[in-house]
């Protein structure tokens, strides 16, 4: 069990290395901050909520802080339905997939304390929560708070918060923090690695919260969108890098753009803290890439033709076999880069820069790949859970989008 998590952190994370992630001091995850995100920054999200929901990662405070994730979602639903789904705890199994048991402790006025179990098909983890309902303001609408006091997953704080946008639409915004330096032996280990692994945690685990909560809500309102959707061709997103430059000063964006259960493609768009130049000479580097990629993976260019540069890549993790060969095609623009063979063989990353006043380039990545198309230990971990995949793809873009400009920081030291 031990050996299996530490290869699926490993792969989740595709990660920034420990020199930007490591941790020099320790946050209580009980007493930190919770971000969450005022009238203006909702307003402006609102088109990108319209193709999915967003997670906002929120920069360390001298690497010191933990990870703080905050997730936006758009529900097709009155905001009092979406309140009645949140805080019921003891419904959650019945149509959260991963989540197998939660049994209530106690309910003493507004508070609710309940124990869960959470699985999926390798494994399984435990918590204590502990559920406050705020009374319904006007302005913070429905709000509630969550503590996580012990089990697998360490200590935390979650806060939900559900905006109305109409009488069957509103817009929820769930903050969290997890902090697995107090869990488990196993999950001890894992965070020992760095920040990287509490982020990842928390953008996997969270997304299956928030569109488990999104698709029962929407049963309930009639407003469900239940099909078979065809996958689309992979398209330049439309995304205001200049309105953005704000938001982005907090930390990176991710864009998830989903038709009922599908997801489409993922995006995510960061500001680099360093000129265009360093940024696409990295992106420009089949070596370079390939770590962005996967952290500890060993790249090598197999042939140069006018097409693009190919490459062969491998990460060497025990009992599996995790690489194959992509192709980088070159462009002032935008650089392209194809699975070919091998793990992510029908994966596709497309980059670009844009410059902000002053020369510091913003970045924007978006790409398509199935993780069923990897080892299969990771396909026996996701199947059956759609959500839970979702949540490996964007903690993944998240991942690159760091690793690249902690690359581009360091070019030239």
């Amino acid at each position: 069990m031990r050996r299996f998590l530490t290869v699926l952190i490993l792969l989740v994370t595709w990660s920034a290395p420990a020199l930007a992630e490591h941790q020099t001091g320790k946050v209580d995850a009980l007493a930190a901050r919770l971000g969450s995100l005022n009238p203006d920054e909702r307003k402006l999200l609102i088109p990108y909520l319209a193709q999915g929901p967003v997670v906002l990662t929120e920069f360390q405070n001298r690497q010191t802080d933990l990870p703080a994730v905050i997730y936006a979602a758009r529900i097709h639903a009155p905001a009092k339905t979406i309140a009645d789904v949140i805080g019921n705890p003891a419904d959650y199994p019945r149509f959260m997939s991963a989540l197998t048991s939660v049994d209530i402790q106690a309910v003493h006025g507004q508070m609710t304390a309940f124990d869960w179990t959470w699985g999926v098909t390798l494994f399984s983890l435990t918590g204590h929560n502990v559920m406050t309902t705020y009374p319904v303001d006007s302005k913070r609408g429905y709000r509630f708070g969550i503590r996580t006091t012990g089990g697998d997953m360490g200590i935390g704080r979650v806060m939900w918060r559900v905006y109305p946008e109409g009488p069957n639409k509103s817009i929820v915004v769930f903050s969290s923090r997890l902090d697995m330096r107090d869990a488990n032996y196993i999950t001890r280990q894992l965070a020992a690695e760095g920040n990287a692994v509490n982020r990842t945690i928390n953008v996997a685990v969270a997304m299956v919260t928030l569109l488990e909560i999104k698709s029962e809500a929407e049963r309930r309102a009639g407003m469900y969108i239940d099909g078979d959707f065809a996958a689309k061709p992979l398209r330049r997103p439309r995304v205001d890098m200049r309105a953005l430059r704000g938001l982005l000063g907090r930390g990176d964006l991710v864009l998830l753009d989903l038709d009922g259960d599908r997801l489409q493609s993922v995006t995510v768009v960061g500001r680099s803290g360093t000129s265009v130049g360093r940024v696409r000479r990295v992106m420009l580097n089949p070596e370079e890439f390939s770590k962005s990629l996967l952290h500890g993976t060993c790249a090598e260019v197999t042939e140069r033709t006018d097409e693009g540069l190919k490459f062969a890549w491998e990460i060497p993790i025990p009992l599996l076999h995790v690489g194959g060969e992509m192709i980088l095609r070159p462009s002032p623009t935008v650089i392209a880069v194809d699975g070919i063979s091998g793990t992510l063989s029908k994966g596709q990353w497309r980059f670009d820069t844009y410059r902000y006043p002053g020369g510091e380039a913003g970045v924007i990545g978006w790409a398509t790949f199935d993780p069923s198309d990897s080892p299969k230990l990771i396909r026996k971990l996701i199947a059956g859970n759609t959500h839970f995949s979702h949540g490996f793809v964007a903690a993944t873009q998240l991942a690159v989008m760091r690793s690249i400009r902690t690359r581009a920081r360091l070019m030239g030291r």
